[in-house]
């Protein structure tokens, strides 16, 4: 055990997305523990709501270049300001899937100075090729778990479109760190995946993309966990009670369910993770359609909604904290106290700023939900702070005329 005085202890959360950051700051903060944020942003003060929180210590911003490299390069190079810092325990924990391919690539030299609470540490399997959904659902199949019939298209090449296709079809970047949540787009033919895959390349054509035949969405279901190696707990599940059509896929609001509603394939997820030989958050996604659940992705790190499992009383950050440690952790360190629904207020007014919920539907979403993800009472600046710039935010798409 390196100690047992959290206070001792410093995590750099690095983030390129405000909210998720917020959660990892607000739940590790929670716990005693100094906490700083580096985040990657486009424009100065974008970092404001989560570096806010009164959880942060200090805060720092690195701004996004479009040359290769370069954003790993600057914030490689703001860590190295941490050696001085030697009388603390230093920790690294990634936000998004950016900053979890970046500590996992440079663990060697990383490791000199810090711990990395996102990491493949056994293996010769590297994150970023984990991160291929490609690969993830050959992996996915390989331990039982059921996976929509799939084709990957390299966009370099202009090619016919697959035999044996099916339509309607579901595309989405192959890597999550070549594309995003916009790009993911349904066709209904051969004609309209040929349109779907001309703007992907218009958008990126160094790349491949996934072509998955469309499933009937019934349920979607979200596991967050910790997995220490060999070790993984699931401590809940969420069901999605609504799910973005701006940000395709993304919780808007959900519930926390027993973990006991995947029956055997629970099994199945923790033999998965296990062999990996990861050390880190993870949120993997299952959609159940006519009966059958089927595997979609995993993220290596943290998702969007991590921060209603703590708010109902498993906190997975600091629970991988102290197995990263050496302390003991156990299942029954995480134990969902009480069901309580959620709402993502960030997505929830997203939605709405784009056409795809009424003023009435974003009132009543937040207004019902047990929960807020960005608004909480004992940390109030962010949500304060979020619903400034959400409404400047409408206001500029009402004058501008945007929205669908």
């Amino acid at each position: 055990m390196i100690t047992s005085d959290n206070s001792q202890v410093l995590i750099i959360v690095l983030s390129g997305n405000y909210s998720t950051g917020l959660g990892l700051v607000r739940s590790l903060g929670a716990e005693g523990y100094t906490v700083d944020l580096i985040s990657l942003v486009k424009r100065r003060g974008s970092s404001v709501i989560a570096s806010s929180s009164k959880y942060v210590r200090r805060s720092s911003e690195v701004f996004f270049s479009p040359e290769p490299g370069i954003n790993q390069q600057n914030i490689l190079d703001m860590l190295s300001g941490y050696r001085e810092e030697k009388e603390l325990t230093k920790i690294l924990i990634p936000a998004d899937d950016a900053m979890a391919n970046l500590l996992d690539s440079r663990k060697a030299s990383l490791s000199e100075d810090f711990l990395i609470a996102g990491q493949i540490t056994e293996g010769r399997e590297s994150l970023e090729h984990l991160m291929n959904k490609g690969v993830q659902g050959k992996y996915a199949l390989l331990f039982g778990l059921k996976r929509p019939e799939e084709w990957t298209v390299d966009l370099r090449v202009k090619t016919d479109i697959p035999e044996g296709m099916s339509f309607p079809c579901f595309i989405k970047p192959l890597k999550s760190i070549e594309g995003n949540k916009m790009e993911m787009a349904m066709a209904q033919d051969a004609a309209e995946l040929e349109a779907c895959l001309d703007k992907f390349r218009q958008e990126d054509s160094d790349r491949s993309v996934l072509v998955q035949r469309y499933l009937k969405v019934d349920k979607e279901y979200d596991l967050g966990g910790v997995c220490l190696d060999d070790k993984v707990i699931i401590p809940g599940v969420i069901e999605k009670i609504r799910v973005a059509q701006y940000e395709r896929g993304v919780t808007l609001a959900g519930k926390m369910v027993s973990r006991e509603v995947l029956g055997e394939t629970l099994d199945k997820v923790c033999d998965l993770m296990k062999s990996f030989h990861f050390t880190g958050l993870f949120d993997l996604e299952f959609i159940l359609s006519e009966g059958e659940l089927y595997f979609n992705e995993i993220n290596f790190r943290a998702g969007g909604p991590n921060y209603a499992y703590t708010l109902n009383g498993a906190n997975l950050p600091a629970a991988l904290i102290k197995g990263i440690l050496g302390e003991e952790v156990t299942p029954s360190d995480l134990v969902i106290t009480e069901s309580m629904t959620f709402v993502y207020e960030k997505v929830a007014w997203e939605e709405h700023i784009q056409g795809y919920m009424s003023k009435k539907e974003l009132d009543n979403t937040i207004s019902g939900a047990d929960k807020r993800l960005l608004s909480n009472d004992d940390d109030p600046a962010p949500g304060k702070i979020f619903g400034r710039r959400i409404r400047l935010s409408l206001l500029k798409h009402k004058l501008l005329g945007r929205g669908r």
